[in-house]
């Protein structure tokens, strides 16, 4: 999965070289819809297909002709509101482009049960592959179509190609195929419990996408670009590593359901692992924003910086809340998941609210307390269940943060001192970064450090023993 998230990065990169602000600011846009249709199809029943660890085959069929026919409904619904989208966002260009937005949920629902099916089994080389052959193929095409001048269809051609490709070669690597019997009856127990993860998933995709609409129509397509450029370079670390931990965390917190002590155990270890990474990388983007804004995507994109600095500092506790929700997915816990979701957007709408009062920054600062806000909810259930709240988990992570604190001095004496330009400086300060911790990790001598390996090795033998079967 880092591999496809690097390869979607480094085609971003070449594509903002390219293109303007503007291109990215509209597809941000059409993101909207396409997360909001994804998240209230398909979501919810692909998580109840992990956390079920097995269903049948006439249960999984079901699943996949729900997804379809939902996804077919919803792509003729944006299609058939996209007059009135490009005339509220001033924006022509959207009318014709919600035909990709259309497309692409449709692709997706193909591969919605491929998908769920290889996390459950933990079959991540076969995600990977087809998620990188996806990026890279997508992302040759809309590279040429940048350079031909396509514009913002570039981008739109690279989204819709993704999809499909992705879901090409999921068909082409997996056996399972689904049957012509559908029965709601099969999937109604799957459905109570995937209906309210997918209600909370539609709560997570207008609040986060939410912003980019607001952006666009208060602030313009532009300013939206720059906000959208910085939350994905800082959502790249985090995501990725959350993704990854994520995937593995929810199999196996699911096979340890009744077991409170081994349960803590994993949570922690889950815990720490990801934040032994996210920590020190999301400090580094705060204190570098602008070098690698620069480096990245080029002078023009410097208005980004500040957002992407502020962003970075919101995004330190982004794997808490996914490993925490997580945990309230493996218990099965639903309705909690839901109730959660509304406590947390509803204290969401008000941070962004008041930030909105105050630009694109002020936004950005909204996010920044959000997180904070967000993770007391997130980590409720875990402090009720197993007495491993926001407040342990934080003090949990004291040395990595007295580690990176220290790595941020010296990555900040270091960069005082350089007189070099900007790619030459970017690379001394992250070399001197990853220097400072890896030797004060050492020194300290602390299990902190060596937690992850334990996760990687757990996650390794349970992929190769379902690989051999």
């Amino acid at each position: 999965m880092l591999s496809r998230q690097s390869v979607q990065f480094l085609v971003v990169v070449f594509l903002a070289r390219l293109l303007a602000p503007e291109d990215f600011g509209i597809i941000a846009l059409l993101a909207f819809f396409t997360n909001l249709s994804i998240a209230f199809v398909q979501g919810g029943l692909s998580i109840a297909i992990i956390q079920r660890q097995q269903t049948s085959s006439d249960e999984e069929s079901a699943i996949f002709w729900w997804n379809l026919a939902g996804s077919i409904l919803l792509g003729f619904a944006i299609v058939l509101a996209g007059p009135i989208v490009a005339a509220f966002f001033n924006q022509p260009v959207l009318q014709s482009l919600v035909l990709v937005a259309a497309a692409q949920l449709i692709f997706s629902a193909a591969g919605a049960v491929h998908t769920a099916l290889l996390t459950r089994d933990m079959r991540f080389d076969v995600l990977t592959k087809a998620g990188v052959f996806a990026s890279l193929a997508s992302g040759v095409i809309a590279i040429g179509a940048a350079i031909l001048g396509f514009g913002v269809w570039a981008l739109a051609l690279q989204i819709l190609a993704l999809a499909a490709l992705n879901t090409a070669a999921l068909w082409l690597a997996t056996p399972w195929r689904p049957s012509f019997h559908f029965e709601f009856g099969t999937i109604r127990e799957l459905f109570g419990f995937g209906a309210w993860v997918s209600f909370g998933n539609v709560l997570e995709a207008i609040y986060t996408n939410g912003i980019a609409l607001l952006i666009g129509k208060l602030h313009g397509v532009r300013d939206l670009g720059f906000y959208n450029q910085a939350s994905a370079t800082q959502l790249l670390p985090s995501s990725a590593l959350s993704m990854i931990v994520g995937r593995v965390a929810l199999p196996l917190l699911a096979s340890n359901q009744h077991d409170p002590e081994a349960l803590r155990g994993n949570l922690r270890l889950a815990i720490r692992s990801v934040m032994l990474i996210n920590l020190p990388a999301m400090t580094g983007l705060a204190l570098l924003s602008d070098l690698v804004i620069r480096v990245l995507f080029g002078p023009r994109w410097l208005p980004a910086a500040p957002i992407l600095s502020i962003l970075a500092l919101g995004g330190i506790f982004f794997p808490l809340h996914v490993i925490n929700v997580q945990f309230v997915l493996a218990r099965g816990r639903s309705a909690i998941f839901m109730k959660n979701e509304i406590i947390k957007k509803a204290l969401g709408i008000i941070c962004v609210v008041v930030g909105s009062l105050f630009g694109v920054v002020g936004l950005a600062w909204s996010q920044v307390v959000y997180s904070v806000v967000g993770l007391l909810v997130n980590a409720g259930p875990a402090r009720r269940e197993l007495n491993y709240g926001p407040l342990r988990q934080v003090l949990d992570l004291a040395v990595i943060a007295a580690v990176t604190l220290l790595m941020a001095v010296a990555v900040y004496g270091v960069r005082a001192s350089l007189w070099t330009g900007p790619v030459e400086t970017l690379a001394l300060c992250t070399l001197t970064g990853m220097v400072t911790y890896a030797f004060l990790g050492w020194l300290s001598a602390s299990p902190v450090f060596r937690d992850p390996v334990t996760l990687l090795v757990r996650a390794f033998a349970r992929a190769s023993t379902t690989a051999s079967r």
